[in-house]
């Protein structure tokens, strides 16, 4: 039985390189919100090379997996699923392990195939993105899977042991490594993998990604605090693979943003990833913040239909719901900006790609008052800018936060994020906060009185007619303070009528 919404499932990922709990609450069949997440550097693929797990290494795991169960039972969850991937699939002694964890927690661990994996990471990936047709790379401590995506629908797997663990103990004996090693490992990479004849479009998630991700960020002065959705350059992968391989590990944990955890490993990944680039001719990769652990909560969610309908849709109706904003309710404001937009089309010139941003933001324009009231426009913003929204482009994610922060007054003021947005979305952000603004104020009230809305565009004139069995005063006076701001960024007049007490 699926996870029904309001419960919580816990997903414990037994790694090669860490061990990492997630727990989710379930909001929706559609969505659900992180509630816990943890990490134990386990190491337990270290030492791997001769197959079997070392003693140590089980160890370090035992300890991990009591932790990451104490802290799953804390939350009484529906479930706990609890997983192996590569290293307990190579390890002969694998077998001995798992009976160890079941006698000291009470857990029982799947070992997960290759296949089994990867289908878990593309639906962590495919839930959260917009990959229509492409390639996945997920990569971990043991394992390295290239997917191929066609449709939304996962087509073809690829799965061989070059995580970040047994790509450096495997190749890079040096520290730091070679040329002749690197040469080795790209080479390894080579043999591994046949490309299919897909569009370049790549997508990538794992630990790894996520770390070489944060540095790439910290050199860039990113403005936008999200790891999720950010594209990076292949120059600036092979640049940064090199500068990893040409220092030893101490000199690489001190380069701004390499994880401490990971400075013996990420040269190693990057190395990987980049003749991975270099095979499918990707000129660059975008990051997933999500991946395995996400998608075995879809699994558990959603039953046996995992995949996501609408990810952009689903997205907005989450972070809604995590934030007390009934959508439901923002309906007849999403329509009254839908017709406004339509019938100043003329004025504005925008397409269907703005259209969908502007009803968008009208469904999220009430996400910050259950923060504080009087703040809730910067409330909101940030809302956008770091909650759980996926399917978007860090630009839309932009225009999206200042659509919701000038919802009700001001001009949108994008200069800090001129590295992201382009010359003209600066005029867009504008017209769309101004149509939004018109749209709240016909919808003032809730449930609103209005129950037709008739608008006619003659010239530069535009003629707002509101039909209501009741006086509409309250939406008139709205109407009225959003004027200026209308007609300045429209370049129109607007004539407004309806019931009233007054006047």
């Amino acid at each position: 039985m699926p996870v029904a919404p309001r419960q919580t499932v816990a997903v414990i990922d037994v790694g090669s390189n860490s061990i990492r709990l997630l727990v989710a609450r379930a909001l929706s069949y559609l969505a659900f919100e992180v509630i816990d997440e943890a990490r134990y550097d386990a190491r337990l693929g270290s030492g791997q090379a001769g197959g079997n797990l070392t003693p140590e290494g089980m160890e370090r795991g035992l300890r991990a997996l009591a932790i990451m169960h104490q802290l799953a039972e804390a939350h009484g969850p529906a479930e706990i699923i609890a997983v192996g991937t590569e290293a307990l699939r190579r390890a002969p002694n694998a077998d001995d392990f798992l009976e160890r964890v079941r006698d000291r927690t009470g857990l029982r661990i799947r070992v997960l195939s290759g296949y089994e994996e990867a289908h878990a990471g593309y639906l962590g990936v495919i839930n959260s993105t917009t990959l229509t047709d492409g390639y996945l790379l997920d990569l971990g401590g043991g394992s390295l899977e290239l997917m191929t995506v066609e449709g939304r629908a996962l087509r073809e797997v690829q799965s061989v042991p070059l995580g970040a663990i047994y790509s450096r103990e495997t190749y890079l004996h040096a520290d730091p490594p070679l040329p002749r090693e690197v040469r080795a490992l790209r080479k390894a990479v080579q043999r591994s993998f046949v490309p299919g004849h897909l569009p370049p479009v790549l997508f990538a998630t794992g630990g790894a990604v996520r770390n070489l991700a944060r540095i790439i960020r910290i050199r860039r002065r990113y403005p936008l605090g999200r790891l999720h959705g950010l594209e990076i350059t292949r120059k600036e992968l092979r640049r940064l693979a090199r500068e990893l391989a040409a220092v030893p590990t101490e000199a690489r944990r001190r380069i701004p943003g390499v994880g401490s955890n990971r400075a013996d490993l990420l040269h190693a990944a990057a190395i990987v990833i980049d003749e991975v680039m270099e095979l499918l001719g990707a000129p660059s990769l975008v990051v997933s913040g999500q991946g395995l652990r996400e998608g075995l909560a879809w699994q558990a969610i959603r039953g046996e239909s995992p995949v996501l309908p609408d990810v952009r849709a689903a997205s907005i109706a989450g972070l809604a719901l995590a934030n007390g904003v009934d959508i439901a309710s923002a309906e007849p404001t999403v329509e009254a900006a839908d017709r406004i937009f339509e019938v100043t089309r003329p004025l504005h010139g925008l397409g269907d790609t703005e259209r969908g941003l502007l009803s968008d933001a009208a469904r999220l324009a009430g996400i910050g008052t259950h923060i504080d009231y009087y703040n809730r426009d910067r409330h909101a913003e940030y809302l956008v800018h770091s909650g759980d929204l996926h399917g978007y482009a860090h630009r839309e994610v932009i225009l999206l936060a200042a659509l919701v922060r000038w919802a009700d007054s001001g001009t949108p003021d994008l200069s800090p994020y001129r590295a992201i947005t382009n010359g003209d979305d600066a005029r867009k952000a504008a017209i769309l906060a101004a149509i939004l603004g018109l749209a709240r104020a016909v919808r003032r009230r809730a449930p609103s009185p209005v129950r037709g809305l008739r608008l006619d565009l003659e010239g530069d004139a535009l003629s707002l007619d509101l039909e209501a069995d009741a006086p509409l005063d309250a939406e008139l006076h709205e109407i009225e303070r959003q004027r200026r701001r209308f007609e300045t960024v429209l370049r129109c007049r607007l004539l407004a009528r309806g019931p009233a007490l007054v006047g």
